[in-house]
């Protein structure tokens, strides 16, 4: 594997190599690479001012915006450990997220000043980039040196299966996720991406870190606008666009849609959930343009990627191999273990549920189920926890799922397992559809494509489904409440 730039270094680095080049754009406004490098030494300023030092732990209560990023990279240079809950929770939501975090200081915006006084450190987003006059620090930065196992980010999993966990990334794992990125997004310095999902995320945040790495141009939103999606892609001639949750139902709503909607980009990127085949070949064939799907997760950024630079190789069905640094097997009941350069250390959360998600000789168990194909390809079955058994047989929701999907008027769909005294458990779908259909038509598409213990016994048609801001589905939800 080749050396991996620390994270802390990355603006400096840009700023050295790319001074006048565009880094961010965000609502009309640009900064170049100096511009920016130049805003998180102040904040970095700003910071160390009101005691922010060497491991203080710090909530980042703040929306999508350039001063979030400024502020990861302020406390990384510092040695502080950045905490990531969602802006968008309420109080409660982070209140209860950052319990046992350890949390001593918090960067927020007015949305957050009532749960951020709870801090004994507390700086307005407004004041974090201190005035030029200021740029003096009040004592020596203390450099973290390359591959330091010190931690530095601590994000959030997205609770698809319960209450979120404070996951631990160090110094050393999230650099290592950005060189897993850039390399398997072949991501160079003409890329332009364009970046709408949460910083709080670990793949916001990582996405970010790679464009930096590279010298690319990124074009920032504050929330999924897809309208304004469309038009930056189409202007600006986006390369890389993260497609998340259910926008690819949408793209394929609007009329003429085509590849002159597209004319820079290189792939739709997706991950977090497996591709709607039958979606994403009919977008492909409208626009032109491929899916790159791969596989991550919170607890361990980037784990496998189809390979960037062979399309003929792309899969709907597979996220493809094991990224650069990451090795792959299966354990018990074919639940995929991972160990690798971006996997995190623990969770924050002390508990024997999230203790042993994590061997001692750093393999984490995803809890997903899955196979390896002789090339090393890996295919994903189900979440082995999320498997629904049916008087004695094993039923993959996903693979319920993925059936229904082909039906023309299924936009969405979740299938969950719930208690039955005669079978054990009893399949049950959550259907959002275009148009009417009744539940015996459904039955009789699946029909000749599942086996009769895999076809739905219930179905509940819903106008939206529970999903995580990353988009991942939260079947925990389904399971106890129903759709709401």
């Amino acid at each position: 594997m080749t050396e991996i730039p620390d994270y802390a270094s990355l603006p400096e680095r840009a700023a050295q190599t790319w001074p006048d080049r565009i880094a961010l754009r965000f609502q009309g406004e640009s900064w170049t690479y100096s511009d920016f490098a130049d805003s998180v030494t102040r904040a970095e300023i700003s910071l160390r001012r009101v005691g922010v030092g060497v491991g203080t732990r710090t909530a980042l209560l703040v929306e999508n915006r350039p001063e979030y990023v400024i502020a990861q990279f302020a406390l990384a240079r510092i040695g502080a450990v950045f905490v990531t809950p969602n802006p968008y929770w309420t109080d409660h939501e982070i209140r209860a997220a950052l319990d046992g975090a350890h949390v001593t200081a918090a960067v927020y915006s007015q949305r957050h000043r009532t749960v951020a006084a709870e801090s004994a450190i507390r700086l307005p987003v407004e004041d974090l980039v201190s005035p030029v006059e200021e740029r003096t620090p009040p004592e020596p930065a203390e450099r973290i040196r390359s591959g330091e196992h010190r931690d530095l980010f601590i994000p959030f999993s997205s609770g698809t299966t319960g209450h979120p966990k404070g996951v631990i990334h160090t110094h050393a794992g999230l650099s290592g996720g950005v060189h897993q990125l850039v390399t398997h997004l072949g991501l160079g310095a003409t890329d332009v991406l364009q970046i709408s999902l949460p910083l709080c995320h670990v793949f916001g945040t990582s996405m970010m870190g790679a464009a930096l790495a590279v010298g690319a141009q990124v074009t920032l939103f504050e929330r999924f606008d897809l309208d304004a999606c469309l038009r930056h892609i189409r202007d600006d001639a986006v390369t890389v666009w993260p497609l998340a949750g259910t926008v690819a139902h949408q793209l394929l709503d609007i009329p003429h849609l085509g590849s002159a909607d597209f004319p820079g980009l290189r792939y739709f990127m997706w991950g977090g959930s497996a591709a709607p085949a039958e979606v994403a070949k009919a977008l492909t064939l409208r626009t032109g343009v491929g899916f790159l799907c791969s596989y991550g997760m919170t607890e361990a950024m980037t784990v496998a990627f189809n390979p960037v630079h062979d399309p003929a190789d792309w899969r709907l069905d597979s996220p493809g191999y094991a990224t650069e640094g990451t090795e792959i097997r299966l354990g018990p009941d074919d639940e995929i273990e991972v160990r690798g350069v971006s996997v995190a250390r623990g969770y924050t959360t002390r508990t024997t549920d999230a203790a042993a998600a994590f061997t001692a000789d750093g393999w984490f168990r995803t809890g997903d189920v899955g196979r390896i194909e002789p090339s090393g390809r890996i295919r994903i079955v189900d979440r082995r926890k999320d498997m629904i058994k049916v008087s004695g047989f094993q039923v993959a929701p996903t693979e319920v799922e993925q059936e229904l999907l082909r039906h023309p008027v299924v936009d969405d769909v979740a299938v969950v397992g719930r208690p039955d005294d005669r079978h054990g458990e009893r399949v049950v779908a959550y259907v959002v559809a275009s148009s009417d259909i009744s539940v015996d038509d459904l039955r009789r598409f699946l029909g000749g494509r599942l086996a009769t213990y895999k076809i739905p016994r219930e179905f509940s048609f819903v106008e939206v489904l529970p999903r995580t801001a990353s988009g991942k589905l939260q079947r925990s939800r389904l399971r106890t409440d129903g759709p709401r």
